[in-house]
């Protein structure tokens, strides 16, 4: 007798509770059992992990990962058996409803770009806690999508068993075995069939996990639909596709399958930004020209483009490094880094470390003042990667401030910038309210530096941050807890990954047609658009192109690249920017502030979630 009807056999005889604490307590993937909801179409099995080891979690919260075995519709090569699951982690509230139908609001959740599920962890619990502070219970979904199915775990899962990340490192960069087994580095060619993991598998996935969640197409008022980063910008196509393509059917439709609203999260869900629905003859003159151009970059995506695995900056290499820093902070916090001698300089990773972390100008040339030419603890090595004042560019999160002298960067621009007249709070706020002309580097390449966690930093000022004068950040722009962000990054504990390394860019590709270049092919399940600019001007319809006829709370971090889209008045309306925040930060901010209030985007979504 197959194990399923084993299940449900002793349920009928009153023992399940049994059984299953006994699955659970030994970590064993438990199939679909007659506690969980019906398996849509497609889908044959699924297997439900407890995951434990998140301080976050508290006593409060539970969290699982559901793995649901769905063949992709849209896939014709020949891919890993893996990589026909869809996987995700459900975290409710110990106390509420057993059945995500019973509970009162369901988010499920995109990460965003080379972005796995767990880079939600830490505020998956603080909404789910919030919630039921507010009487309600919301369930939140982190999304791992298909393409982490290429990821070679067993580097990590070692070096967590081992207590040391030194292992991770020998398996990734030195080539020693692991049971047996060695690391092999993948090139374009060995993932070409990511190149069909497009917009369309990606929807579809996101449709067979609400339907799983929700099977009753009644109980899908309490769905939301939500994303950060390329996730927010996934929200919009997913809240306008039409699964059926047919416009008379609407049960099936991503505005009802996501009826109680949107959560966008340092991104805008949009459906329509340029407006060509309220011009029917340009929609169908851009609509054949994707058709003309979507072929041609298909077929690159398919041969050798579908990722980033490039002789020159490749995805999986850099995000290697970055996990083992975090492994590295996570189990040896204090202890001096040796990520210089264990991770290799080469040119799959060297023009991104340049490119990211230089003092000036000329250390993209000579690739002097990187990090690994300082003195640093695992904690500082890790902040020196993703800290504000460190970082360029948009991975970062306020993690506190080193614990040494710093002098200023003049890369990718000078500090000072705000102190320049006139030009400084006109010319130049726009670089930096996103963080340009905020940045350090230790002075001593020989003095160990450690790290000030967010907590510990300089209270703030009157005038605020003066990186001429004063203090080179303050509490009100540090909000992230370097330990726990360095414990969501570790991959060794946890099934799913912080980093996607091998983000499919057909999604980014088939968002830029389906959203504005033109809609054949599976793009025309994008239907139901409104809004946008041409649909204003013409006719007088909603400036912005977020999905009408639904709730929407947008949220963007205060010093946000995206904030600056409120120049062109494409801002949604209902908006909310986070001050302090940065592109992290809105989805890793720590659960206690340091100005005394609750961390605000976890408590905006979970209020929205659960009041009208």
């Amino acid at each position: 007798m197959p194990l399923t009807q084993r299940i449900r056999t002793a349920l009928s005889i009153g023992i399940p509770l049994a059984v299953t604490a006994l699955l659970l307590f030994a970590g064993v993937p438990i199939p679909e059992s007659a506690a969980a909801p019906e398996l849509p179409a497609g889908a044959d099995r699924a297997e439900i992990s407890p995951i434990t080891g998140d301080p976050g979690l508290g006593d409060d919260v539970e969290a699982t990962y559901v793995r649901l075995h769905y063949p992709s519709p849209y896939s014709t090569m020949a891919h890993p058996e893996a990589c026909d699951w869809i996987s995700f982690v459900r975290y409710r509230a110990r106390s509420g409803p057993e059945r995500s139908s019973d509970a009162d609001a369901v988010l499920t959740m995109q990460p965003g770009t080379f972005s796995g599920a767990a880079n939600l962890n830490p505020q998956a619990p603080q909404v789910v806690r919030k919630a039921a502070a507010n009487g309600k219970f919301a369930e939140y979904i982190s999304m791992d999508r298909r393409a982490n199915c290429a990821e070679d775990h067993t580097g990590w899962t070692a070096a967590q068993q081992a207590g040391d990340y030194r292992v991770a490192a020998d398996y990734y960069f030195h080539g020693k075995t692991v049971d047996g087994r060695s690391y092999r580095y993948q090139t374009p060619q060995d993932l070409s069939y990511l190149g069909e993991y497009g917009l369309a598998l990606t929807m579809d996935d996101w449709r067979v996990v609400i339907q799983y969640l929700l099977p009753d197409a009644g109980d899908r008022h309490k769905s939301f639909c939500g994303g950060h980063s390329l996730g927010a910008f996934l929200v919009g196509p997913m809240m306008a596709w039409d699964f059926d393509r047919n416009p008379a059917t609407v049960e099936d439709a991503g505005f009802n399958l996501c009826g109680g609203g949107s959560v966008p999260e340092d991104g805008f869900a949009m459906t329509d930004p340029a407006g060509f629905s309220g011009v029917p003859p340009l929609d169908a003159f851009m609509s054949a020209v994707g058709g003309a151009l979507r072929p041609a970059v298909d077929a690159l995506l398919k041969n050798g483009l579908g990722v980033a695995q490039w002789p020159v900056m490749a995805a999986s290499e850099v995000m290697n490094a970055y996990q083992l820093a975090a492994m590295a902070a996570d189990q040896q916090p204090d202890a001096e880094s040796d990520l210089k001698t264990l991770v290799p300089t080469d040119l799959r990773a060297e023009p991104w470390m340049r490119l990211m972390y230089g003092k000036d100008y000329l250390d993209l040339f000579t690739g002097n003042n990187l990090p690994r030419d300082f003195r640093l603890t695992n904690t500082a090595e890790l902040g020196m990667l993703f800290d504000q004042n460190s970082a360029e560019y948009v991975m970062q999160a306020g993690l506190g401030f080193y614990d040494c002298a710093t002098a200023g960067k003049t890369y990718p621009v000078p500090n000072g910038l705000a102190s320049v007249p006139v030009l400084g709070p006109t010319l130049f706020i726009i670089p930096m309210r996103v963080g340009y002309g905020q940045n350090y580097t230790p002075v001593d390449h020989g003095q160990l530096c450690g790290w000030k966690n967010y907590d510990r930093v300089p209270a703030s000022t009157i005038d605020g941050i003066d990186p001429v004068r004063g203090n080179p950040t303050d509490r009100d722009h540090e909000v992230t807890d370097i330990r726990e962000f360095a414990h969501a990054m570790n991959p060794g504990w946890q099934p799913t990954d912080f980093f996607e390394e091998f983000t499919p860019l057909r999604i980014i590709t088939d968002t830029i047609f389906a959203l504005g270049l033109g809609r054949d092919g599976e793009l025309q399940q994008l239907q139901n658009r409104s809004g946008g600019v041409l649909n204003f001007l013409l006719h007088g319809d909603r400036w912005q192109s977020t999905p009408a006829g639904q709730r929407n709370l947008t949220l963007l971090a205060g010093d946000s690249p995206l904030q600056n889209a409120g120049y062109a008045g494409l801002l949604p309306a209902n908006a909310k920017l986070i001050p302090g925040y940065r592109h992290y930060d809105v989805i890793t901010a720590a659960e206690r502030q340091n100005n005394g209030m609750p961390e605000m985007a976890s408590t905006l979504i979970a209020d929205f979630l659960t009041r009208p």
